[in-house]
């Protein structure tokens, strides 16, 4: 296998990798929408190695794509766009369907980052007006020595006998 067809298996490997991350964002998206916290956890464990995963094989792709800027005398700064310019077909289409595909799987996963930012924070807003509601202090409102910050109830107590 040639330098060239190389980085056109580790793009495949990235694709297939940025895919598995989106599912996994989805997947943390619906649990975060649901309010199935418990499976929060796990979700973003899942999350977190998907993303590991990509960045090792995004290394990968960069040091193959800088090898194969040397190669074709593009320099190791080369893009891919300039890569399917100086290759010959059909390996210069297949490379312009990767960059476009990877650039929307990015923005896929942007999208779904901040989706599910948007659920957490929204998720804390209502934690913390629940506990405004009855008188508890919402979480970090407690000072170093264990009382409350800016005058708000002490924590709620329950009763577990009950």
């Amino acid at each position: 296998m040639g330098i060239v067809e190389e980085l056109s298996a580790c793009l495949w490997e990235e694709r297939a990798a940025l895919e598995q991350l989106v599912f996994r964002l989805e997947q943390e998206n619906l649990v975060l929408a649901a309010g199935r916290h418990r499976l929060l956890d796990p979700s973003t464990a899942e999350v977190a190695t998907a993303s590991a995963e990509v960045d090792r094989i995004e290394q990968r792709r960069l040091a193959i794509t800088a090898s194969v800027g040397e190669h074709l005398g593009l320099g190791p700064d080369a893009t891919l766009e300039t890569i399917a310019d100086t290759v010959d077909d059909p390996l210069a289409d297949a490379m312009r369907v990767h960059r476009q595909t990877l650039r929307g799987l990015v923005r896929l996963v942007t999208g779904l980052v901040e989706s599910n930012r948007e659920l957490i924070a929204r998720g804390l807003a209502a934690a913390t007006d629940a506990l405004a509601l009855v008188g508890a202090a919402p979480p970090g409102a407690y000072t170093a020595s264990g009382g409350t910050r800016g005058g708000i109830a002490g924590a709620l107590m329950l009763d577990a006998r009950a």
